[in-house]
């Protein structure tokens, strides 16, 4: 995952969402800017976005959010269309910013789109290798290497399971060190 500010740094400082949050039991006073990241593996279409809320004082990460822009199809309790990304930072706030975000997007239908539009220019820049900024967010060798692998070529000849194996026990090879 790479933050859409790697590439699109003007778009993301006028269109990030901020919370504000005031004298709230649950959550500490101060301004919580939600950091977009996306996926930088070409050709996947994961659809989804991690969401970085960080403090607005000291750009702490108070919670990490991952929202898939569809539900999941059926719906299933084990996989959440919102929740707490376990591989990233979380804080004691996490919780209450993570209901704060679902709020958000029950009510706020642009802001939603504003996200899937988001993803749809990122996965431009990392599909296309043509695109001026793809080597912002994928290497040379990252791209090639999902789609381009080397052939496997053997150092010695195949060797059909009912020859002699070649350990010399006079068994055929298919009952005596053929892997299985």
């Amino acid at each position: 995952m790479m933050p859409f500010d790697a590439v699109f740094a003007e778009l993301a400082k006028s269109e990030t969402r901020v919370i504000h949050a005031s004298d709230d039991a649950q959550l500490p006073r101060g301004t919580y800017r939600l950091r977009e990241f996306y996926c930088e593996e070409p050709a996947c279409d994961c659809r989804r976005v991690v969401l970085q809320v960080c403090t607005g004082d000291d750009q702490r990460v108070a919670a990490s959010i991952n929202y898939s822009f569809e539900p999941v199809q059926p719906p299933s309790a084990d996989a959440p269309q919102i929740f707490l990304d376990p591989h990233n930072a979380q804080s004691d706030a996490s919780e209450v910013l993570r209901g704060m975000f679902e709020d958000i997007i029950a009510s706020d239908r642009a802001y939603h789109d504003r996200l899937v539009r988001h993803y749809a220019m990122w996965k431009s820049v990392v599909d296309e290798p043509e695109h001026p900024d793809h080597s912002k967010v994928c290497s040379h060798e990252h791209h090639h290497s999902s789609f381009r692998q080397e052939p496997v070529r053997r150092a010695a000849p195949k060797i059909n399971p009912n020859e002699p194996c070649p350990c010399g026990s006079g068994k055929k090879y298919k009952r005596c060190c053929k892997p299985r």
